[in-house]
């Protein structure tokens, strides 16, 4: 009995641990086939390029580092690959919405070029302005005083208010220069995550006590957490800001075929200086006669503080203006002068905008304008201009001196612009 019992209890030392691996086996091995990890990248675009630029804020080496993973990983690990595309805060709502997309389609060309292999594990995701993104900035950043940063992130977090008044918010707001100079440009992006089965990995979480042996979730797409990237990728190749020369001609002076054309150049936030020139050159058979050379500099003052291109030359205005011209007019015999004069005065207008690349301006000018003049008249026969000696002289005149509906096309140049590889 004593060695029978001896027997039993050998058996039963090393038979139950026998049995706990080879029931935990399985256990594990389940666990293995079901783990998956996430990694995401950045790529940043251009202000208001949907095209991927390499060498920009340091996607070379972004996309070097995909393919190196993707190439170690191997395509058969892949669960999917998804692209969320985003635009700054800034300009109009729908262009917004409209470059996410075109920079979402240009990252699925370049991932289904180079990765043909997992097009069907490919998700694009247009997601339009990247509030989001902006808030977790600027809750993280130090470098504002607290007041600031409180204030734009009640700003953010204001649901009740349309997009465009958070947006001129914004822009009123003093650290809005140092916001568009900062962050704006870390958040035209493109993010990509891709989830990929790894079994080592997950052997080593078995290993390691601290970590629990659930599935990890992918992060929720709209709460991504910006990647940080080392703050001199960012200054070197930061566009601050465009230009913009606002090319424009007067439908009123067109419909009297008087043709013109005026040049306007944004200077700071609310100044601009225009340019204006009219100058129809026209006669028939010495009986009509439309002939002008004009030329005018208006300074103008714009009430609504502008610093992004797409709010420029946009609202209302004040301006001074001088101007200058030499003139010919004559219809048969009831207006036959010529002379030159000159006017100064004040121009109060209103600008808005029509489409994406078109906007339009009402303005009128008062002032005080001066004329040298001098009559003549035509033969009977219309073979010959008389001068008439008897009729000349100077006279001057105060009240409105022009009215504007003009169309307005906004040339974009931008500036402080590196070079780069482009990706076809």
């Amino acid at each position: 009995m004593q060695a029978k019992g001896c027997a039993v209890r050998r058996i039963t030392t090393y038979l139950f641990p026998l049995l706990f691996i080879v029931m935990a086996v399985p256990a594990v091995a389940q666990e293995f086939a079901s783990v998956s990890d996430t990694l995401s990248y950045e790529i940043h675009f251009r202000w208001d390029k949907s095209r991927l630029d390499t060498m920009y804020m340091g996607n070379n080496h972004v996309f070097d580092a995909i393919i190196a993973k993707l190439d170690s990983i191997g395509h058969a690990k892949i669960d999917s690959v998804v692209i969320v595309s985003q635009s700054s805060p800034e300009g109009p709502y729908y262009h917004n919405q409209a470059l996410s997309k075109r920079r979402a389609a240009a990252m699925r060309a370049y991932m289904e070029g180079r990765h043909p292999e997992i097009t069907d594990r490919l998700t694009i995701e247009p997601d339009g302005e990247s509030w989001g993104q902006l808030r977790q900035y600027v809750a993280r950043d130090t470098v504002m005083a607290k007041a600031d940063r409180e204030r734009v992130l009640s700003i953010i977090d204001d649901d009740k208010i349309s997009i465009q008044l958070k947006k001129r918010r914004m822009s009123n707001e003093d650290s809005y220069r140092y916001l568009y100079k900062t962050y704006y440009p870390r958040i035209r992006n493109s993010r990509i995550q891709i989830v990929y089965h790894n079994i080592l990995t997950r052997y080593r979480a078995l290993s390691n006590p601290d970590i629990g042996l659930s599935r990890p979730l992918p992060m929720p797409l709209q709460h991504l957490y910006p990647l940080p990237l080392p703050e001199e990728m960012y200054r070197p190749t930061f566009v601050r800001d465009t230009l913009v020369i606002a090319a424009k001609t007067n439908l009123l002076y067109d419909a009297a075929t008087a043709l013109n054309f005026e040049l306007e150049l944004p200077i700071g936030e609310h100044w601009s200086v225009a340019v204006e020139d009219v100058f129809p050159w026209w006669e028939r058979d010495n009986k009509y006669c439309l002939q002008m050379w004009e030329m005018g500099i208006e300074g103008r003052y714009w009430f609504r503080r502008n610093t992004h291109y797409v709010d420029k030359l946009q609202g209302h205005f004040l301006g001074a203006y001088v101007m200058s011209s030499k003139y010919d007019f004559q219809h048969d015999w009831d207006i036959c002068y010529q002379g030159e004069y000159w006017s100064a005065g004040l121009s109060y207008g209103y600008s808005m905008k029509l489409s994406r690349h078109l906007n339009m301006e009402f303005s009128i000018s008062v002032g005080w304008l001066s004329s040298a003049y001098r009559h003549y008249y035509p033969a009977d026969d219309y073979s010959l201009l008389w001068r008439d000696r008897s009729d000349e002289g100077r006279f001057g005149y105060f009240g409105p001196t022009k009215l504007k509906v003009a169309l307005v096309y906004p040339i974009r140049i931008q500036y402080k612009k590196r070079g780069g590889a482009l990706c076809d």
